[in-house]
């Protein structure tokens, strides 16, 4: 049979009340009390029913995270970061995989809503109408990261500058001595990694006087697959661009994979510039140029920030906060001046 509160009580000869503030430190008791009571938990081995602990002690210390793909470095070691930080701070994570799509979100965040999560982190593509019905009907913590539309100051959000840092990688180029650029995209749809990057790339061609060119621009997906098949497209045209700008470090590998199956050099013959300076890019060969965004700390401020949000509750302001980005010098690229 099941082991009760009310067996510890009687185990410990104390009333169930009284175990009760042992078990969520609700009040205080004596020391000689709060050994009896343990000694009595343990002995009896008894487990409390986590929804009902909760429920008690108003927090569960559990922290949603709602991620579009594990298989991709970039979110696994954005979670490590966000992991670690809530570890620190006794709380579990549930990490759950929703491939982007809004109604496996929200299908998400209604169970999390069921587990009394005491907060919520989402990594999602954009904002939307859906997310901000949820919260507004569901007052639940949450931060978005990797995003920077806040709503209007609705939430807490945590990015680096997409639209400044893909302009600086596109300018960065630009000064090396490339006019004729090509763009790997992400989705357009996407309006931080895919929209922001891509006018960021627009408008770095525009200060400098040059040509966008449709033939060279392709939108895609974040994963290597993607990054072949469009790069392979690109490159197997008469006329190709003398550097192409990804949208992430794995789409880079996947059109650096092409090049090298239809026999063009990188960086010799196509200089091939990456996007967040993920763990693999520096291993990669040839160690990929890229827009390095802190990564692990995102996921680790991005749990602070959620940490502070819970315990402020209605006193907390909601922020926006901008990480700063760099660009990494290695061997894909090569300077035409």
């Amino acid at each position: 049979m099941k082991v009760t509160i009310k067996d510890v009580a009687e185990r410990a000869q104390v009333s169930v009340a009284t175990v009760s503030r042992v078990l969520n430190q609700s009040k205080p008791v004596s020391p000689e009390i709060q050994d009896k009571v343990m000694r009595a938990v343990n002995e009896l081995g008894f487990n409390p029913n986590p929804v009902a602990r909760s429920l008690v002690m108003k927090k569960s210390l559990l922290i949603g995270v709602l991620i579009p793909n594990i298989a991709n470095m970039f979110f696994s070691v954005l979670v490590r970061g966000l992991e670690e930080e809530c570890y620190k701070q006794q709380y579990t994570t549930l990490l759950c995989n929703t491939n982007g799509e809004i109604d496996k979100e929200l299908h998400y965040l209604n169970l999390m809503k069921d587990k009394y999560v005491d907060g919520v982190v989402i990594l999602t593509s954009s904002l939307k109408e859906e997310h901000i019905q949820f919260f507004e009907e569901n007052p639940i913590p949450v931060v978005f990261a990797s995003q920077s539309n806040n709503g209007g100051g609705m939430f807490d959000c945590i990015n680096i500058d997409d639209f400044q840092a893909a302009y600086d990688a596109t300018s960065f180029l630009i000064k090396w001595g490339h006019k004729k650029i090509g763009l790997l995209s992400g989705p357009l749809t996407d309006m931080e990694s895919g929209f922001s990057r891509y006018s960021g790339f627009r408008k770095a061609l525009e200060e400098h006087n040059l040509d966008f060119y449709e033939k060279w621009f392709s939108e895609g997906t974040y994963d290597i697959y993607s990054g072949f098949l469009r790069g392979k497209e690109i490159l197997s045209r008469k006329e190709r661009p003398t550097a192409i700008f990804c949208a992430s470090d794995t789409m880079a590998m996947g059109l650096i994979h092409a090049a090298d199956e239809i026999g063009i050099r990188v960086p010799d013959e196509i200089s091939v510039m990456g996007f967040d300076d993920i763990p693999m890019a520096e291993a990669f060969r040839p160690g990929l140029t890229t827009v390095r965004q802190p990564i692990f700390e995102l996921g680790a401020k991005a749990a602070k920030m959620l940490m502070e949000q819970i315990q402020k509750k209605s006193n907390h302001k909601k922020q926006l906060k901008i990480l700063p980005h760099e660009i990494v010098v290695r061997k894909s690229c090569l300077k035409l001046l």
